[in-house]
Order: structure tokens, then sequence, then C-alpha cells
């Protein structure tokens, strides 16, 4: 994506990717972008409604949309996932080609514990998922972050419960 950087901050619903990119931002000069904004999710697909219909037009749009709003020789955190739930209301990783073209320098990958994140998202969308979908999409989430993080040779940094300590130092070096 031309001369920018972009950090892909990582991680399934309610694990806290919007509170960590603010802190972020706060000290660095970065931009903010959430994938469901590039996306315009709301344009979609029923905001409360996590289930993707058709993975490969939602990928594209993304990265159509986002081709348009990075500007050259910016740094960019990017919010969003490495798996996302179906259409069946199942787990899906994110094809790697999504991330190829995206070209992150490096990876935050963000986890918790599910329970928390079950009560999160019970509070936030008023919506209740199975917990064990919750465990299986956070394992998939880790799973194909390594994955991605190997394939095109950048570093990838785990976050847990939001300790963005580790990330500062990082950060700090760039």
């Amino acid at each position: 994506m031309n001369d920018s950087k972009i950090i892909f901050v990582g991680g399934i619903h309610a694990v806290g990717k919007g509170t960590v990119c603010k802190k972020l931002t706060q000290k660095f000069k970065f931009d903010h972008l959430s994938a469901s904004q590039v996306l315009k999710w709301d344009e979609i697909s029923d905001l409360k409604n996590k289930k993707v219909q058709d993975f490969s037009t939602t990928q594209d749009r993304l990265l159509n949309n986002l081709n348009r709003i990075i500007k050259p020789n910016k740094k960019y955190l990017l919010d969003g996932h490495f798996t996302l739930l179906n259409s069946n209301g199942e787990p899906e990783k994110i094809d790697e080609s999504t991330f190829v073209r995206i070209q992150p320098e490096s990876i935050i990958l963000l986890t918790c514990d599910p329970k928390i994140i079950f009560e999160r998202l019970r509070q936030r969308d008023n919506s209740s998922y199975k917990l064990s979908v919750l465990e299986k999409m956070q394992e998939m989430e880790v799973e194909h972050a390594n994955y991605i993080s190997n394939k095109l040779g950048i570093p990838l940094f785990t976050v847990i419960d939001g300790d963005t300590s580790l990330i500062f130092q990082y950060l700090e070096k760039l």
C-alpha cells in the first residue's frame, strides 16, 4: 500500500483493539483505522451482526477502500481480524491474500480470557455468543496471526489483557 507504514492490530470482537489503538495513537503519531469503518460495515450489515455473508467480496471492499484512504509516508494502525464468523456463525480464517495486499510491517495481536470477551459482547452489543465459539475463534485468531507473520516475515507481538508495555518499547524504535 505505497510508502505508508501499516501495523495490523488483530484480535476477536471485544478483545480491546480500539482501546489499545487509542493508547498507541496518544503516545505515537499513528492514524487509527478500523477495518469495520474502512469497510463501511454499517452499509453492508447490521452493526450487531458479526457474521460475514461473503468473505471475498468483503475483503475486496476493505482493500479498495483502504487504497483510497491511505496516504503516502504516513503511519497507520489498522485494527481488524484474522478470523471472522461466516454466515453459519462459525469462525473462518481471512484469506492470506488480504494480508499480502495490506503489506503490514508488523502485527500486534490482542488476546483475552474468552469469558471476559463473552461478558463484554453481552454488555456492548446486547448479544450472547457461545463461549465455545469465542474460544475457538480466539484459538484460530492466534494460529492465523502466527501463520501470516511467518508468511510475510514480519514481527508479531502479542498483547495479553491489554498490557501494552512491550508494544510501547517496540514502537519507540520505529
